[in-house]
């Protein structure tokens, strides 16, 4: 029973580690939850080899025991037959005294010897009884020790259960690592092609951009324009200290970051102290069940002992019989001439063999049931044999599982290190484009700026119209690279979940838009919206996008309409085949009247880059609803869109509550 205890605690401590995870998982970032992941998991697969190690020893140590029984049961089996070949020829010996009785029916004076025999006889079949009682007592035994053990290998099964269904949840879950991390893959390869196409069409502008700044250095030396150049350089240098007060401050908030992991750190290490304190444990009872084995074995040894002491006596026996025989053949001789009593002796011996002849048949009932309980054990032998063997496939089968397992966690981790390689890189790209593209653009719209104001008169209309689509382009760039750096940190923020009411979300967002409702007569209704936990200042975000491109993807001449509506509902009740049918989400819809666009592009116009409508039309850099996506994923939601061209769009998202 200490064995099964053991078993059972090794087999519930990766569920509360597991557990333990799951609680810390809000507060790390996601690089940082699956590289602990994996050391957790690999933790585990350790515990689970040497937890499979154990059961291995335990299974053999089962095994020879049974073997050792069988033994037992053989010499038992054995030292029945010869206890029945005995009554055998305890049989004959009474054949040969009833001949002798007959014989000597004329001695009266014999009697009381025979009497006396008898009694010695009754005395020892008495005695042969009460073996025969403890050895059914010690066969009972046997069968109640090899019902508990049978008990044993069924928890075993059980457990063995339990840890395969385990096995199977964790590769379910290592599953949806995967394949997150081929979505990761594959969206990370977009952007790094998209990169590479944004730096070509960068250095383009870079090279138009040094002819015109030649072209510009001789306009300055014409028109004086260094002095004004210094005094921008000025505010310039200005703009540069406030980004370095800036930069002293996130590098302060980094710093608190380091300490907090530092803390998250130190408490892991707590947890692994309380997990080896555990594994002492686990050793201290595997000491006491050896010692408990041992015992065992102690009592098995005495067993023998008993049983050898058994067979001196029988052949003790066998040996006093000898004499009697002996003794026997000698009063034979004596009484050959004794004939006067013959027919009362054999009256007497009639009932005598009578009561003997009852005797047997009861020692051949007893013989036919032991038979019965031998085969039985030897059935129940056969059986324990093949459950050995099953066990052992079993163990040899989990050994294979957890070598692909080790393989895939390996695997893991090599996808994990190069996914923290290419979030560095995207960190990289993203400073590069908060600070080194802004820059230069910063530039370019001001120098055109004041080229158009200070030298209109010296340019043609053709001049004028290249400056102002100089200023377009640059704006448009600009607004790309902030839309990208959007994009970017809402999987790089922190997440903090907090209980929000919605109608406060939508009326912050109707106060920043609220030139463009006004301008285009906007009519906004939220009905009925219910509080959710969500990341505050992303949601506000996905409902700025959502309600934002409903303005912009409007009818001319025609006033937008937007409706907002949400309820708590069960995932039974939902008609989306990827939401779980017993739990229970928040379901938000935003619909407006607006231009729409065909079903075909359901899908796509969550992708970055995607824009239905050309850029002289409708502005835009075709990055908003994939910002929405990725606000939705991060609230483990889904966002679906349905629309009919010139019949409006609607929007459904499903968080959960």
């Amino acid at each position: 029973m200490k064995t099964a205890k053991l078993t059972k605690s090794i087999s519930m401590l990766p569920i509360e580690v597991v557990t333990t995870s799951d609680r810390q998982s809000d507060k790390k970032k996601k690089s940082d939850k699956l590289i602990i992941a994996n050391k957790e998991l690999a933790f585990q697969n350790d515990e689970k080899e040497k937890r499979a190690a154990e059961l291995i020893i335990a299974n053999k140590e089962l095994a020879f025991q049974t073997k050792e029984k069988a033994k037992r049961a053989a010499e038992l089996n054995i030292a029945n037959k010869e206890l029945a070949f005995q009554n055998d020829e305890k049989e004959k010996r009474a054949a040969e005294l009833g001949i002798a009785n007959k014989e000597l029916a004329y001695q009266d004076g014999e009697k009381e010897k025979r009497a006396a025999e008898l009694g010695i006889a009754n005395k020892e079949l008495a005695f042969q009884n009460k073996e025969k009682e403890k050895r059914a007592a010690e066969l009972s035994i046997a069968n109640k020790e090899l019902a508990f053990q049978n008990d044993q290998k069924e928890k075993r099964a059980e457990e063995l259960v339990i840890a395969n269904k385990e096995l199977a949840y964790q590769n379910q879950v290592k599953e949806k690592r995967a394949a997150e991390l081929v979505v990761a893959n594959d969206e990370l390869a977009f952007q790094n092609k998209e990169k590479e196409k944004r730096a070509a069409e960068l250095n383009i502008a870079n090279i138009e951009l040094a002819y015109q700044n030649d072209e510009k250095e001789k306009r300055a030396a014409e028109l004086g324009v260094a002095n004004k150049e210094l005094a921008f350089q000025n505010e310039e240098k200005e703009k540069r200290a406030e980004e370095l007060r800036i930069a002293n401050k996130e590098l302060a908030f980094q710093n608190k970051e380091k300490e907090k992991r530092a803390a998250e750190l130190s408490i892991a290490n707590k947890e692994l102290a309380f997990q080896n304190d555990q594994k002492e444990k686990r050793a201290e009872e595997l000491v006491v069940a050896n010692k408990e084995l041992a015992v065992q074995n102690q009592v098995k040894e005495k067993r023998a002992g008993e049983l050898n002491v058994a067979n001196i006596e029988l052949a003790f026996q066998n040996h006093e019989k000898e004499k009697r025989a002996a003794e026997l053949n000698i009063a034979n001789i004596e009484l050959a001439y004794q004939n006067d009593e013959k027919e009362k002796r054999a009256a007497e011996l009639i009932i005598a063999n009578e009561e003997l002849a009852f005797q047997s048949n009861e020692k051949e009932k007893r013989a036919a049931e032991k038979e019965k309980r031998a085969a039985e054990l030897i059935v129940a032998n056969e059986e324990l044999a093949f459950q050995y063997a099953e066990k052992e496939k079993r163990a040899a089968e989990l050994i294979i599982a957890n070598k692909e397992l080790e393989f895939q966690n390996d695997e893991k981790e090599k996808r994990a290190e190069e996914l923290s390689i290419a979030n560095k890189e995207l960190l990289a790209f993203t400073y590069v484009s908060s600070h080194d593209l802004q820059e230069p653009l910063r530039k370019i719209q001001t120098f055109v700026s004041r080229i158009s104001e200070n030298e209109s008169a010296n340019l043609s209309e053709k001049g004028k119209e290249f400056f102002r689509r100089i200023q377009e382009s640059a704006k448009r760039m600009q607004t790309l690279i902030e839309d990208l750096l959007a994009f970017s940190r809402v999987n790089t923020a922190e997440r903090i979940f907090i209980n929000t009411d919605l109608n406060i979300i939508i009326e912050e967002v109707k106060t920043e838009l609220k030139e463009s409702i006004e301008e285009k007569h906007a009519i906004i209704e939220a009905i009925e919206l219910c509080p959710v936990n969500v990341i505050r200042f992303q949601f506000r975000q996905l409902m700025l996008n959502l309600i934002g491109n409903a303005l912009k993807f409007s009818i001319p001449q025609m006033p937008p309409h937007i409706i907002i509506t949400s309820v708590i509902e069960t995932g039974s009740h939902l008609n989306n085949e990827k939401l779980s049918a017993d739990k229970k989400y928040c379901h938000i819809t935003v619909t407006d009247n607006g231009i729409g666009f065909e079903p075909k592009f359901n899908d796509r116009i969550f992708e970055v880059f995607q824009k239905l409508h050309d850029k002289e039309e409708y502005a835009g850099t075709g990055i908003g609803l994939a910002i929405v996506k990725k606000i939705v994923e991060n609230h483990n939601g889904i966002i679906t869109a349905t629309s009919e061209l010139h019949k409006g769009a609607r929007f459904d998202i499903y968080i959960p509550a």
